[in-house]
């Protein structure tokens, strides 16, 4: 657990560091504070509730993309899942990680969730807090996201008990 927080702080830091734009204004959700990283633009599709997104990094001699994701209560994306995987690092809140068929996992900052290729899955907000995760898909220009359907309310009710 140590090392994980080492890893996340170098990470945002060498990410902080790399990012040059100015921030931008920021509606401030229950927490009173902004994200670290910014919030970013409103994105709607394949979410239930509110969420925003910031491109942290999409250099293409990385082939990776690095994105902030910011979830308010409540909030979670639809099943889905990534050919190569995908790496959460948690930066902000409580959240929820669930595999297809599998106990949901609570996040709290600090978690890093490593998800395998091909596994059906969604995150997202607690229903009392905002949760963000900055975002790592490797191999971008091989893996492929498939998304599948909403998380029903019913669902995310009984994971997040």
């Amino acid at each position: 657990m140590k090392r994980s927080k080492i890893v996340l702080v170098a990470i945002l830091v060498m990410l902080l560091s790399a990012c040059c734009d100015k921030p931008q204004k920021l509606e401030i959700m229950n927490t009173g504070i902004e994200p670290v990283m910014g919030l970013g633009e409103p994105i709607s599709a394949n979410f239930t509730g509110d969420a925003w997104l910031k491109m942290l990094s999409t250099e293409p001699g990385y082939d990776c993309n690095v994105y902030n994701v910011t979830f308010a209560p409540g909030t979670r994306n639809y099943w889905h899942s990534h050919s190569i995987g995908q790496i959460l690092l948690c930066t902000e809140g409580v959240g929820y990680y669930q595999e297809m068929g599998q106990p949901a996992r609570r996040l709290v900052v600090g978690d890093v969730v490593n998800i395998p290729a091909n596994t059906m899955h969604w995150h997202g907000a607690a229903t009392d807090s905002r949760f963000t995760h900055i975002g790592i898909t490797p191999r971008v220009n091989e893996n492929a996201t498939t998304w599948g359907e909403p998380v029903s309310d019913e669902a995310y009710e009984q994971a997040t008990k």
